[in-house]
């Protein structure tokens, strides 16, 4: 789960055992003398409660030398062996000590705690269930059994597993911090922010709780606050690495790329072999242009671990690198593992796809992609994100009836009169992301990215009318005042970007805002990038996007929301009081210079020579065209559609005919 650095944090525990109150009424083990035997263990436990080691561990083993199945010895011997890092033997000790008493709850749970840290959930879910059956209403067991349910993607019966132990003892930080990773996992933003803060306010200075804080922050979108969180964390506990990725993360999103590379390589030096860090160090040299550095990085993380889904679905989906024989039998393998998350068999099947189609074999690049989609579906369904063609369609047609000639004659004094704002709309893999490269390579223009500011306008905007009225009917209670409220709110925030004079908003969710956009800058521009239909299919489903679309996972999907842009779009060139630039994609490749040219004039700015070498210009593209936008411009993509003419049965079918 990578904000896309979300993790789900380990309970703390203790650096001694917890010795319950059972250890105090040790009963004979045998007929040996039982003297040593207390004395032995009175020594151990006391030494271990103190925090000496290995001097408890001493004394343990001399109980166990007079009697080999004292099971008190055995147990607490295993739990040192844990944290003195003997796994396997720690794990043999537990048992043998279950094997002669497993009617002890304790066993079963730090047996469990010992199989989470090493990754083997199967077994943990089992011993914790074990302590269950033993003692039903036992908080720990709860919690333990929540944690080895997320390790093996159980997010909802995790979830309640961890509110069952909140419920049966209140106040356990650590379990309110793995509850609010869980609830984060879901998108369920709201709740799990709720449960970091209940942690912090029974212990404010908890590094773990405001780095899940952050963690939900920056998954939600709350960049800002996230920074801060992490930064907290960070002070609190400076060695960090996790907390030092995640806010390097931060940094990278907010388009710092210098001091998410400095806090990256930071990490590395501590680890070298954090493949977490070499591997986000070459997403940023990728957001930045340096490809082959971030190629490197990615091939690093591979070398350190051969099985990194991650790195392989970059360098695959990169178009830049064949992977091996041997690699596409790893991945193949991979697919077929039982261990492995869904997120990754989504990524699995998608590079394959990626693989296949470059070297030109439609049969298996087709299945690979049609499996990806169909498994990215379902998950994105778990999250609440579904694609309804007829719900899509009606509020379309809802935009068309709201957003008149009329409706726009009656505002004419709304907004604020700027030429800053620049939007660029267009279908997902239109061109977007070239032409505003190529735009905000001029020195008097800034590429700010697909901005979420109008989305959460309106979304605002509904929350306030507290569901008695939606979009876009809402906007018809829009007000004068509020328009320009709203429109230098928005200013503000695009002035703290950059001080350029036009900046551009590329998010592709804003066609369907343009109504209100009239109103809030009577004076943007629009460029309306378009694109040979059957392209922009094959290109939206062999994308594994970052940012939901559920649209994008079905052929018929795409047609239905091709259409309804189309349709939307035509509607606005209609009655929009808005310049639309209409931009083919094929033209722009053909003819760079001249349509370039023709772009930066529609903005209102002197032509600058800069916008022909967009491809070396600095400045981040966070976007799924980052790699083919850092290089000169290409027809490579033009006509992609006809190695799969066989199978894009179900676009066509619905596809108007008018875009045929």
């Amino acid at each position: 789960m990578s904000s896309q650095y979300c993790e789900l944090m380990v309970l703390a525990r203790s650096k001694t055992p917890k010795l319950t109150s059972q250890m105090g009424q040790i009963a004979p083990r045998s007929n040996l003398p039982q003297e040593p035997v207390r004395e032995f263990l009175d020594r151990a436990m006391e030494h271990h409660q103190k925090g000496a080691i290995t001097k408890a561990e001493k004394y343990y083993k001399r109980v166990l030398r007079i009697d080999p199945n004292h099971v008190d010895a055995l147990h607490l011997s295993g739990v040192i062996s844990h944290q003195l890092g003997h796994t396997p033997h720690a794990i043999k000790l537990i048992q043998q000590a279950i094997a002669n008493d497993n009617k002890q709850a304790v066993f079963h749970n730090n047996l469990a705690i010992i199989y989470i840290k090493i990754g083997h959930w199967v077994e943990a879910a089992a011993s914790s269930r074990k302590a269950l059956e033993i003692s039903p209403n036992d908080a720990e067991a709860w919690g333990i059994l929540g944690e080895a349910l997320a390790g093996l993607g159980q997010i909802s019966d995790a979830i309640n597993a961890c509110k069952r132990s909140i419920a049966l003892k209140p106040g356990n930080v650590m379990i309110y911090c793995n509850l609010s990773s869980l609830l984060t996992a879901l998108d369920r933003f709201n709740e799990a922010e709720e449960w970091s803060r209940l942690a912090l306010k029974l212990q404010p200075n908890l590094a773990k709780a405001l780095h899940g804080l952050g963690v939900t922050q920056s998954a939600s979108g709350k960049l800002d606050e996230a920074e801060v969180s992490f930064k907290k964390a960070l002070k609190l506990d400076p060695r960090n690495s996790q907390t030092m990725v995640n806010l390097a993360s931060i940094y990278s999103a907010k388009l710092k790329y210098n001091e998410a590379i400095l806090l990256f390589e930071k990490v590395i030096e501590f680890n070298p072999e954090s493949t977490e860090s070499i591997f986000n160090l070459g997403v940023c040299y990728s957001e930045l242009g340096e490809m082959d550095q971030a190629l490197r990085c990615f091939e690093r993380t591979l070398g350190i671990d051969p099985d990194n889904v991650d790195a392989y679905y970059a360098i695959a989906t990169s178009g830049k690198r064949f992977l091996s024989p041997e690699q596409l039998q790893i991945l193949q393998e991979l697919l077929n593992s039982s261990t492995i998350s869904s997120d990754k068999i989504v990524k699995i099947n998608f590079a394959l796809a990626w693989q296949a189609e470059k070297r030109k074999l439609p049969m298996p690049a087709i299945t690979f992609c049609a499996a990806g989609n169909n498994l990215r579906k379902k998950l994105l369904a778990t999250k609440g994100y579904t694609f309804d063609p007829i719900a899509h369609q009606e509020l379309v047609e809802r935009a068309m009836n709201v957003y008149t000639e009329v409706f726009f004659k009656d505002r004419t004094n709304f907004g604020i009169g700027t030429e800053q704002p620049i939007f660029v709309v267009g279908m997902p893999r239109s061109g977007t992301t070239l032409v505003e490269k190529i735009a905000a390579s001029h020195r008097e223009i800034y590429g700010a990215g697909e901005r979420n500011a109008i989305p959460k306008i309106v979304q605002n905007l509904e929350r306030e009318a507290n569901k008695k009225c939606e979009f876009p009917e809402l906007i018809t209670n829009l007000s004068r005042i509020e328009s320009i409220e709203l429109a230098n709110s928005d200013l503000e925030m695009l002035k703290d970007l950059s001080g350029a004079r036009r900046i551009i908003d590329k998010m592709p969710l804003n066609y369907l805002y343009l109504g209100l956009i009239a109103l809030l800058y009577p004076r943007a521009k629009i460029i309306d990038c378009q694109r040979e239909p059957r392209d922009i299919a094959m290109s939206c489903y062999f994308q594994n996007f970052s940012n939901m679309q559920p649209w994008s996972c079905d052929l018929r999907h795409i047609g239905v929301y091709f259409n309804m842009y189309r349709r939307i779009m035509a509607h606005w060139h209609k009655v929009l009081p808005l310049p639309i630039l209409k931009l083919q994609y094929e033209d722009l490749v053909n003819n760079l210079e001249g349509k370039s040219r023709e772009i930066i004039d529609f903005i209102g700015l002197d032509w600058d020579e800069e916008c022909l070498n967009f491809f070396s210009s600095p400045g981040g593209v966070r976007t799924a065209s980052k790699w083919q936008v850092r290089e000169p411009i290409y027809t490579s993509s033009v006509g992609r559609w006809k190695l799969f003419k066989n199978y894009l049965g179900t676009f066509n079918a619905e596809l108007d005919a008018s875009y045929r």
